[in-house]
């Protein structure tokens, strides 16, 4: 590339943009010309390297494939361009080359093996820097903030110290099933609220609660703003600086920015007065502030992923009525009905466990995890990954897998449980591997996740019968956050003995 081309890229590059005083009438040109280079760079550069691009469908001139990524489900276009192209996809967005890896053994190859090269962020100009969530563990530049933000995540999430909270999960569980038993009909809005005060030490009172109401549209707004390819932006960053009047993209921004401020803020002040007053309820957030952190969109992700793969629990259950009552036998085996099961019952329970693994297979939450960036050119498979690109996991489509996990579609906890009468590689592999993110940048809060899931499955399934209608179609979103759409269910006791189990039942778990 000659000086005259190198000093355009430098021009046009958009934090230059506000010292050059760009006004309305010369920002289309400069948009052009930098779409331009962009595209002749690029083609030189896929032209002059020794190592081909990965397959993938054929684009349009200057777009490349960007009318052909999907803005909602992205995980099953992928799953199907796999089936034609192989387990590594390439594709460009204006110029933007974009990677799916569609494999267990890609993902682990390069995310987790190489994760030196593959843990850093492609720049999200919409949801970073727009809307303002540049700064969040799940969306910083791989660095020194990246690794201190960990560190702090760790000190109250670590595995050594995630069983601090079991005592409280367990008490917020049983007036989760308290709930349940007066009304059942409610039992998502149940779900959320069963959540809160362990994220935030927040109890919420009422259906229509506003913290509540603010936490779901921020989980909204949060999925559908970090969707790869969703706004111009995110490939042509120059867009950002386009006057409001002009980009409907800026204003829907600064609307999700004032949630993404409520989020940020309300919460995080509520808890901090009240340690400051001496009356703080243990939470997440009350540990953290105690080590001066404030990772409060992290606080969320674990409260959604939460959310959605409880419900995603019930609608399993719902459907599947013989495999609860394995469940509900397992657990009369061995907790017995005159009890709640505990943390200390787990490894006595390993169909409990198996459907647990399944939940984590059948519906992930993430089914595409939060876009990678390739920090340097690579070569994988005889392959080009080009420095810049941006890598996506196609977590949904490796759990769904039919070699590694037969008949993907049916709800099959035995898959995960150990059988003499069968080979060893019948036994499938743990889809925590998928269900959490890859390498250096997997979710800190998945132990507790994991926890508050399996107390959930264990609880319920040992005081309730759950069904939903034979012919209960549930379809779910199609963010990067999933979770299944509203639905309906019948709850009921399993016994007289079993609900008075959990009425009777004070906070600390004894009978009144």
């Amino acid at each position: 590339m000659n000086s005259n081309a190198l000093q355009w890229i430098e021009i046009l590059h958009p934090e230059r943009v506000l010292d050059h005083a760009l006004d309305t009438s010369t920002a289309p040109f400069l948009l052009a010309g930098a779409l331009l280079i962009t595209t002749l760079a690029w083609r030189r550069f896929s032209r002059s390297h020794h190592a081909p691009l990965p397959p993938g469908p054929r684009g349009l001139p200057l777009i490349g494939n960007a009318h052909q990524l999907p803005l909602e489900r992205q995980w099953l276009t992928f799953t199907d361009w796999a089936k034609s192209y192989g387990e590594i996809v390439h594709v460009s967005a204006f110029g933007q080359p974009v990677v799916i890896l569609n494999s267990s053994k890609a993902v682990s190859d390069l995310l987790e093996r190489r994760s030196t090269m593959y843990s850093d962020r492609p720049q999200f100009a919409f949801v970073g820097n727009l809307v303002g969530y540049a700064d969040s563990v799940p969306l910083t530049p791989y660095g020194d903030r990246h690794r201190e933000y960990r560190r702090l995540m760790s000190e109250v999430l670590g595995p050594r110290t995630v069983s601090q909270w079991r005592v409280l999960e367990e008490k917020h569980m049983r007036e989760f099933l308290r709930d349940i038993v007066r009304t059942p009909e409610q039992f998502l809005h149940h779900i959320r609220r069963s959540l809160s005060p362990t994220v935030h030490g927040y109890t919420v009172a009422r259906e229509e609660d506003p913290m509540m109401l603010l936490a779901q549209q921020a989980d909204h707004e949060f999925a559908t703003a970090v969707l790869p390819g969703r706004y111009l932006c995110d490939v042509f960053p120059l867009l950002r600086f386009v006057p409001d009047w002009l980009a409907g993209f800026k204003r829907e921004a600064k609307r999700f920015r004032k949630t993404m401020e409520r989020l940020q803020d309300e919460p995080y002040a509520m808890v901090k007065e009240q340690i400051a007053q001496g009356r703080a309820k243990p939470s997440f957030t009350s540990g953290l502030i105690e080590r001066d952190a404030n990772p409060s969109v992290d606080q969320e992700l674990i409260y959604k992923w939460s959310v959605s793969a409880i419900s995603s629990f019930f609608l399993a259950m719902g459907t599947h009525v013989d495999i609860q009552k394995k469940a509900q036998e397992e657990l009369d085996r061995v907790v017995g009905r005159s009890r709640l099961p505990t943390f200390a019952d787990q490894d006595k329970l390993p169909y409990v466990k198996a459907i647990i693994s399944e939940l984590h297979r059948w519906s992930p939450v993430g089914p595409l995890a939060v876009p990678h960036r390739c920090s340097q050119g690579d070569i994988y498979s005889g392959f080009c990954i080009p420095a810049g690109a941006t890598v996506l996991a196609n977590s949904w489509g490796i759990l769904h897998d039919p070699a590694l996990y037969p008949a993907p579609e049916d709800f099959i906890p035995e898959r995960f449980l150990a059988d003499e009468r069968l080979p060893k590689s019948y036994l499938n592999p743990d889809p925590r591997r998928y269900a959490f993110g890859y390498g250096r940048r997997v979710c800190p809060g998945r132990d507790l996740a994991d926890d508050i899931l399996f107390l959930c499955v264990a609880m319920t399934l040992a005081v309730f019968d759950v069904r939903c209608d034979d012919a209960t179609v549930v379809e779910y979103t199609s963010s990067i956050i999933s979770h299944p759409m509203p639905f309906q269910c019948a709850i009921t006791p399993r016994s007289r003995e079993a609900e008075l189990l959990v009425v009777q039942m004070g906070e600390e778990g004894c009978v009144e």
